[in-house]
């Protein structure tokens, strides 16, 4: 069963270093080359906030089950491994600018 996994970091990020790291995460973590496959990584979006990406591996499952959990193994330690390195996952942020007009002490 193949899994998929979409994140983002931020702009300021070493590219090839996230591509390496999160294959490398993916490939010891759910035994890729036991089962012969190749970790897929493919960036995909410029967003307002971050550089996204995907990254595609496979289980020996056909559990639904089995694809929850190892999807959330896989956020869980590409996670850890992008905070050890210093690397961000950004989060939107909105700025929200007010008229001189609007006061907001009146009831």
């Amino acid at each position: 069963m193949r899994i998929s996994v979409e994140c983002g970091v931020e702009y300021g990020a070493d590219l090839e270093k996230v591509e390496r790291l999160t294959k490398d995460v993916i490939t010891s973590n759910f035994n890729q080359k036991e089962l012969n496959k190749n970790v897929e990584f493919y960036y995909t979006d410029f967003a307002d906030s971050s550089i996204n990406f995907l990254c595609r591996f496979w289980i020996d499952s056909e559990n639904a089950l089995e694809k929850l959990k190892a999807k959330s193994k896989a956020i869980i330690e590409i996670k850890k491994a992008f905070d050890k390195k210093k690397i961000n996952i950004p989060f939107p942020i909105r700025t929200l600018e007010f008229s001189n007009k609007l006061d907001i002490t009146k009831k």
